[in-house]
């Protein structure tokens, strides 16, 4: 039987789960578009690259990786920039697609690019170290705790992250159109950009 202490955080950590993956993002802003290209079955790859990269970074988190910020300051300027950087690219790439004539102009994120994504990725970053803090518990209890943030983080976030893809997929079929594509696709690459003051906050 879980322990009752344990039984109290599984409302708020829900709660904080999906607000994290329901309100705009990097991840949540390509989850659109991805849905909106290549529809459900092929952004399966990036949803589930999303999952395994925040699982990772979320374990590393746990064990002390977060303190690493603490002791050397200038890596998170260094992540910071490699973000912003790759972010901008990602953004003049979703803007410039082609129609899907052009297959080599946008693909979709393999689990590996979705995965490595998550190490850069500075909301990924802000809930995991919030969760890993706010939603753990004390003493013999931090463990079980912490496995349930795991655990949350996997169940929880599905709503978000298939409610974007569907947002996307809901506009797939007016893509067909040259100039309505154009403005999805620029449009789309705009939302992405709008991410990046979040990185310096």
């Amino acid at each position: 039987m879980m322990n009752s202490a344990l039984l109290e955080l599984v409302p708020a950590l829900m709660l904080f789960c999906l607000i994290s993956t329901i309100t705009p993002g990097p991840n949540n802003i390509l989850l659109a578009n991805s849905g909106a290209n290549f529809g459900f079955r092929k952004t399966l790859p990036h949803v589930l690259g999303i999952r395994f990269g925040m699982t990772l970074l979320h374990i590393m988190i746990l064990f002390g990786l977060g303190e690493m910020f603490k002791h050397w300051p200038f890596l998170h300027d260094v992540f910071t920039a490699i973000a912003a950087g790759y972010i901008v690219y990602m953004s003049i790439k979703i803007a410039s697609a082609k129609m899907h004539s052009d297959k080599k102009s946008l693909q979709p994120m393999k689990i590996m690019q979705a995965a490595t994504f998550q190490a850069i990725n500075p909301k990924s970053w802000a809930s995991l170290m919030t969760a890993s803090s706010v939603f753990t518990l004390t003493g013999d209890l931090f463990w079980p705790s912490a496995l349930l943030c795991l655990l949350m983080f996997n169940v929880a976030t599905l709503p978000g992250t298939f409610m974007w893809i569907t947002i996307g997929k809901l506009v797939s079929k007016r893509l067909q159109d040259p100039k309505f594509h154009r403005y999805f696709s620029v449009s789309m690459g705009g939302l992405l950009l709008t991410t990046l003051p979040m990185m310096f906050i």
